[in-house]
């Protein structure tokens, strides 16, 4: 009763967020002092502030990676070089975040074929070393190991896979964003 009663809120939640284009909006007010960018970054690695992306991710959590999102500056007087900078510095930040996740599903693959192979390997010798020979203690070490190869196998499929895929779409969902900047005046 209660998870039900969560799901048709976040529904609902999400619903409000949600623009006349279909768009989830997350909104960003920026003061005069807030500090725009990374005080750590140069101008050959530009990067936001971490506490804005930050607000980003925690804000955009709970939105389905199938709903497209607008990121709205509030209360900025930028020019519009600095707008598009803001912008490109967005993407090249998401951009960076798939490479990353893209690597882990590429080792995630690897390691799913590489100890697939291994289990399949060693189940083989399992059978072949019990029908040949009476050793069973070697074979129950063989038949261990070759398990214990074909569930991490399937552990990296079945579990981790689905968390790297989801991740994926999320971070896409970010690269994706259309960033805006309005004024507190527009009646946002």
């Amino acid at each position: 009763m209660k998870h039900q009663r969560l799901t048709k809120d976040i529904v609902h939640y999400v619903k409000t967020l949600k623009d006349s284009e279909g768009y989830a909006c997350i909104d960003i007010k920026l003061n005069p002092d807030t500090e725009l960018y990374d005080p750590l970054s140069t101008a050959k690695n530009l990067d936001l502030n971490k506490d804005i992306y930050e607000f980003i991710d925690e804000q955009a959590n709970i939105i389905p990676a199938r709903v497209p999102l607008r990121i709205r500056f509030i209360g900025t007087n930028l020019s519009p070089e600095e707008q598009e900078l803001i912008r490109q510095t967005m993407r090249r930040h998401y951009t960076m975040k798939t490479y990353d996740v893209v690597w882990d599903m590429a080792l995630n693959l690897r390691k799913m074929i590489g100890f697939t192979v291994f289990g399949i390997g060693v189940l083989a010798a399992y059978f072949y070393v019990s029908f040949a020979t009476d050793r069973a203690f070697a074979t129950e070490i063989l038949s261990i190991i070759g398990s214990f190869s074909l569930w991490e196998a399937a552990d990296a499929y079945l579990l981790e896979r689905p968390v790297l895929r989801r991740e994926y779409k999320n971070i896409m969902q970010n690269v994706n964003q259309f960033v805006e900047f309005v004024q507190e005046s527009d009646g946002i």
